[in-house]
């Protein structure tokens, strides 16, 4: 936790919501509404409180009454419960890399027993990322700069190993976060795509994953099938955010597959994800970088398939990446293998079943 987090607070108004069962839209809530989560099942989504130190700002995800349904394991409780605990053990297990980039800051759970208000409540505490997507594509922050945005931290996101998983209904980017109290920004860097932007709500995702797609997620201009984009999930992106509408644009999708293939075929030494970088600075170059700020990158001659020098940006400076000095600019999460892990959900219940704690609260291990 920051030197200063001491004490969280909770703020009294505008602090405490759920996301509304029906169209996943926070709501509001009160301190005595929140006490009875947990004593039905009525499909009520996880409460969630925005606190504060005086320098930092968190998120709060609680789950109420544990000990009244953590053995009804078919209950929407017990599910919603589930989620959180696979969550936070996908960040301490996988994500720490990408933490604070495009991933919010996990500090992990905590258990207090509040007695007869809301017995046993087990809650993880996160970095405070924003607003929902979701919420945010009603307004005018709704731009294609935004929706960009939105795409390239997918893209990032499988750069470093990780498929988001659970990608379906109308509530797809609810999990999307954008900072727009982040601070610096002006009214034009909210509209243009220049505030932080994070991918929440991790239990349904997969490490190990090695994106192979051909295109960025950018308008393409007209449809690709997922075969050939070669991600299912990023094609998926590439729909909902409306990139595969029929447009006019300068760079075609068929045109962006032509060169991904013959760069790839130019340079077999390049890795896709090199071939990516290329391919975004070479065809859409008045767009943001998925890494903006992170590298550079520049190309030897001035023919239609140059070979792209990239370069990382760190504090000792540029560095190229050669077969000697590899370019590592984002995190590899993938291993060759991964041998199964009991389910930590599982292993929380059993805990939290043993669980006395007095008028403590104390962390807990997932």
């Amino acid at each position: 936790m920051p030197a200063d987090a001491t004490a969280l607070i909770v703020p009294r108004t505008r602090s405490l919501f759920f996301n509304n069962p029906f169209d996943k839209r926070p709501q509001e809530i009160t301190l005595d509404e929140a006490k009875t989560w947990g004593l039905d099942d009525d499909g009520m989504g996880l409460i969630f409180a925005r606190a504060k130190t005086t320098t930092s700002r968190f998120c709060f995800r609680l789950v109420l009454n544990a000990e009244k349904f953590i053995c009804h394991k078919k209950s929407k409780r017990f599910r919603a419960f589930a989620r959180l605990v696979k969550d936070a053990d996908f960040h301490c297990t996988r994500l720490d890399e990408i933490e604070g980039s495009i991933v919010p800051i996990h500090y992990g759970m905590w258990l207090m027993d509040t007695g007869d208000w809301a017995g046993k409540v087990l809650f993880s505490i996160t970095q405070w990322c924003g607003i929902s997507w979701n919420e945010l594509s009603h307004t005018r922050m709704n731009t294609e700069a935004n929706r960009i945005l939105v795409g390239r931290t997918f893209e990032a996101l499988h750069d470093s190993g990780v498929d988001y998983g659970g990608l379906s209904g109308f509530d797809i980017f609810r999990h999307v976060v954008i900072d727009i109290s982040a601070p610096g920004l002006t009214r034009d860097d909210l509209l243009n795509g220049k505030a932080p932007c994070y991918i929440t709500g991790l239990s349904e995702a997969h490490i190990s994953h090695q994106c192979m797609r051909r295109v960025p997620v950018l308008p393409l201009g007209s449809y690709l099938p997922a075969e050939e984009v070669r991600c299912e999930e990023i094609s998926h992106v590439l729909v909902l955010l409306g990139f595969m509408k029929r447009s006019d644009t300068r760079v075609s999708a068929s045109a962006a597959l032509k060169w991904h293939d013959k760069y790839s075929e130019l340079y077999p030494d390049a890795d896709n994800l090199e071939v990516l970088i290329a391919q975004r600075a070479r065809l859409y170059p008045e767009v943001s970088s998925v890494y903006d700020g992170q590298l550079t990158v520049s190309f030897e001659g001035d023919d239609e398939y140059p070979k792209a020098i990239i370069l990382t940006i760190d504090s000792g400076g540029e560095r190229e990446q050669t077969p000697d000095h590899p370019l590592d600019p984002l995190p590899v999460l993938y291993p060759d293998s991964l041998s199964p892990e009991p389910d930590a959900s599982e292993m929380v219940a059993a805990k939290l079943g043993r669980a006395t704690l007095g008028d403590s609260v104390v962390a807990f291990e997932v």
